[in-house]
C-alpha cells in the first residue's frame, strides 16, 4: 500500500487498523459458535461453512484464516490455494481433525491445529499470528515513509516546515515506535516464520507454496 502525501498537507495513508479480523471457514456450526465465543472478546470474526462462502467474505482486511481443510462443496486446500493466490498477505492456521501427515510439507500455512482445538491453544495461535501480521504490515509501512522522507529530503520546493511534511515525520516516527513495541512481544516461534518469508524477496521463489516447504 503506497503512501503519500496529498494536496490537504495529510496523507493519504489509512487510519490505523482497529481490531484484528479472524476468518473462521468451519462447516460444523457448534465449533464455529465454539470459535467465536473464544475469539469474540478480543478480535472482530466473521465466519463461513463452507469454502465459497470463504471466499465470498475473504479480503485483504482479514489478519488471520482459521480455514478448516474438510470443507464441504471447495475443500479447504484448495480454499487455500485460492486465497495465496488473491495476492493477500494473510497468515492462515489449518485446522483439522486428521493428524499431520506428510501432506503438510509444502502447504501454504503459517500453523497447524488439530481438532479438538484446546482454547488456549487456539488463542495463543491466533495472537501470535495476528502479532506476525500486524508486524509485518508497520514495517512495510514505517520503510515506505522512510523512503519519502528520504527523497524529500532537500528536494528543491519541499518546506520541511509545512504542514504535509510535518505530519509525514509525525507518522514516520509513530510507526517506528510500533514496531518497537511490536518486536518486544515477538518470540522465537514468530521471527521463523517471518524470516521464512524474507526468504522469498530474492525472487527464487516463483511459487507461494514454495515458502512453505
Amino acid at each position: 500500500m503506497t503512501e503519500g502525501v496529498d494536496h490537504d498537507g495529510g496523507t493519504d495513508e489509512p487510519a490505523e487498523r482497529g481490531r484484528p479480523r479472524v476468518l473462521v471457514a468451519e462447516d460444523e456450526p457448534d465449533v464455529r459458535a465454539l470459535y467465536v465465543d473464544r475469539l469474540a472478546d478480543e478480535y472482530d470474526v466473521v465466519t463461513a461453512a463452507d469454502g465459497e462462502e470463504a471466499l465470498a467474505v475473504f479480503d485483504d482486511t482479514v489478519d488471520v484464516v482459521l480455514l478448516d481443510r474438510r470443507l464441504p462443496g471447495l475443500h479447504g486446500d484448495d480454499t487455500l490455494d485460492r486465497i495465496r493466490e488473491s495476492g493477500v498477505d494473510v497468515r492462515v492456521a489449518a485446522v483439522t481433525a486428521l493428524g499431520a501427515d506428510l501432506d503438510l510439507v509444502g502447504l501454504p500455512v503459517d500453523a497447524y491445529l488439530e481438532k479438538p482445538v484446546d482454547a488456549a491453544e487456539l488463542r495463543e495461535t491466533v495472537d501470535r499470528l495476528v502479532r506476525i501480521a500486524r508486524y509485518d504490515d508497520r514495517v512495510r509501512r514505517y520503510y515506505a515513509a522512510t523512503e519519502k522522507l528520504a527523497a524529500l529530503d532537500g528536494a528543491p520546493g519541499v518546506s520541511t516546515s509545512g504542514r504535509a511534511y510535518r505530519e509525514l515525520v509525525r507518522r514516520h516516527a509513530t510507526l517506528e515506535r510500533g514496531i518497537d513495541d511490536v518486536r518486544a512481544r515477538l518470540d522465537d516461534d514468530d521471527y521463523e516464520i517471518l524470516f521464512r518469508d524474507l526468504a522469498g524477496d530474492d525472487g527464487s521463489h516463483g511459487d507461494p507454496h514454495d515458502l512453505y516447504a
